[in-house]
């Protein structure tokens, strides 16, 4: 077959190595004799186990141990959020769920806040957790005077 490239010879590789030159020095390069012209100080043999028991070794770091301190979390006034919020619904006063919901919001925020150590945080979410229920009494209260009053004036006219 022909492939278009012209005839190439190839003489056949010989089979065996020449021999090593006169001054050939057949030593272990890895041995603990300095080579010529470099000057060094062996290191020592490793020490080698004899026994089957466990060598420690103390210059080893330690391992970083972490605590997690768990914490009781208080009520933050969520309870009487919720309990006012359900009775703004039951009685009407629909304009103090703004304030019941937004105490409802910081009473999370101030447990979340003393859940992960933010004492500072945590009462000033309850504060105001606080004063959102307080506004929600005083507005349902205000809400359910006005509706009286109404009630009050319609009925005389």
């Amino acid at each position: 077959m022909d492939s278009g490239y012209p005839l190439q010879n190839y003489q056949p590789q010989p089979t065996e190595y020449a021999p090593a030159p006169q001054n050939f020095k057949s030593e272990d390069p890895l041995s603990d004799k300095p080579q010529d012209g470099y000057g060094y100080t062996p290191i020592s043999e490793p020490q080698k186990q004899t026994s089957n028991s466990a060598i420690v070794v103390s210059s080893q770091p330690t391992p970083t141990i972490a605590t997690n301190i768990r914490r009781d979390v208080g009520d933050h006034y969520l309870a009487l959020s919720i309990v006012l919020t359900v009775l703004c619904f039951i009685c009407g006063p629909w304009v103090a769920l703004f304030c019941t919901a937004s105490a409802i919001a910081f009473s999370i925020q101030a447990r979340d806040a003393e859940a992960r150590g933010d004492i500072e945080g945590a009462q000033r979410n309850s504060r105001l957790s606080l004063g959102c229920n307080i506004g929600g009494v005083v507005t349902g209260l205000i809400a359910i005077a006005m509706l009286q009053v109404r009630a009050q004036w319609t009925f005389l006219l």
